[in-house]
């Protein structure tokens, strides 16, 4: 009979451990022999930093790619992206085609975008195309929404950018680096307010890709109401959806935490827009997963912190399904296996890519897919009148 599996975790969560503890697995220390060590970023990045030379050996499991920064800080995803695009180019990819206006016909989903202050003069010169626009600006290494502001003026961002004593722009050693963005003043409102999503999604290896999107996302909604107007800037409970921020907020409800469930938002879609709108938007959010996994090859530590009793238990499930894909039967991990687990292990996942099943067909196949046609038994699910049928890209 095999061992049981000896885990390690420097994040004190109960979803963690209460699932590590049902399977019967082994608590050690990290000085002794260990399977599975779910490490929070600062960790990974210490223990596989160039100094140390770690390996992991052929029994050994981590929660994290040692280079998923490269997708989730926000500047080398912006790199990363406009990398991806330009190769495709030099290739002759159809999937990087253009329209009259030099504009991505598929690829087109990250706005406008410079890092700070190393593109000033670049963002100077955009912005002056249209002076009446509003940019967010975001500090490329924190989270929840800190440090994130929106400007209109170039004032306010020469306020932010030039050095009281020499009125010269400052360089990228004594300042932090942001990425600046156009903003996109006219989203999809529910109720008049802002939302976004937090999706979840498993990737089990990158060589060959395969990723798995978890069923139970939800929604974060801001308290107050949305405006574009140039008075409301300032005013984060407008624009930021981070929990973080709108907690704070007069009208926060910490009941539901201000959140909906990934499948309430998709029936209120499909009785406001219809459903085929809402297949095709969901089937986009996955080309974009899928296409930004591809330009790497995420949020690299999403939050296990349950803010409702629905929270506690969407992240529980969420860590349990995980861990049945990562470590099938709870066995001791192995670099041999076959990383393609059964469909009834998957839990609340459903295979969003898978390289292996996808090759041979090449990026043909990718685009007619981003096109809406339907190809064949390699893809994934796809919304036509109604019926479930096989996407090109999956």
């Amino acid at each position: 009979m095999a061992g049981k599996v000896k885990w390690v975790t420097d994040i004190e969560k109960s979803v963690l451990i209460n699932n590590f503890e049902k399977r019967g697995w082994v608590q050690v220390t990290e000085n002794e022999d260990w399977n599975f060590y779910w490490m929070s970023v600062q960790t990974i990045r210490n223990v596989f930093s160039v100094e140390t030379g770690y390996r992991l050996s052929d029994d050994q499991i981590v929660n994290h790619f040692p280079n998923h920064y490269e997708l989730t800080r926000k500047d080398l995803m912006v790199k990363n992206i406009k990398r991806y695009r330009k190769e495709l180019e030099k290739e002759g990819s159809p999937l990087a085609e253009k329209d009259e206006n030099g504009k991505y016909l598929y690829l087109d989903f990250v706005p406008v975008t410079y890092m700070l202050p190393a593109d000033y003069n670049l963002f100077v010169e955009e912005f002056r195309k249209s002076p009446s626009s509003t940019w967010i600006m975001k500090p490329c290494g924190k989270a929840q929404g800190k440090g994130i502001f929106l400007i209109n003026k170039l004032s306010q961002i020469k306020k932010w950018s030039r050095d009281s004593k020499t009125s010269s722009f400052v360089t990228q050693s004594t300042k932090e680096a942001y990425v600046i963005s156009l903003y996109i003043n006219n989203p999809l409102l529910i109720g008049g307010r802002k939302f976004d999503l937090r999706l979840y999604v498993l990737v089990s290896t990158y060589r060959p890709l395969r990723c798995y999107m978890y069923k139970l996302g939800f929604c974060r909604f801001c308290t107050v109401k949305y405006t574009p107007s140039t008075s409301e800037l300032d005013n984060m409970f407008v624009h930021l959806t981070n929990v973080a921020i709108q907690k704070h907020g007069e009208d926060y409800n910490h009941i539901h935490g201000g959140k909906w469930t990934v499948n309430n938002l998709r029936l209120y879609l499909e009785s406001t827009r219809g459903k085929e709108v809402t297949g095709k938007l969901f089937d986009e959010i996955h080309w974009i997963v899928v296409q930004s996994l591809k330009a790497v090859a995420v949020n690299a530590s999403p939050s296990l912190t349950s803010s409702t009793a629905n929270d506690r238990i969407l992240k529980y499930n969420l860590i349990n399904d995980t861990l049945n894909i990562a470590v099938p039967n709870g066995e001791i991990p192995d670099c041999k296996w076959n990383k393609s687990p059964p469909k009834e292990v998957l839990g609340n996942y459903e295979i969003l890519y898978d390289e292996e099943l996808a090759q041979g067909d090449g990026a043909d196949r990718e685009l007619r897919s981003r096109q809406g046609q339907s190809l064949g038994p390699r893809g994934g699910r796809s919304r036509d009148s109604g019926r479930t049928v096989l996407t090109t890209w999956k």
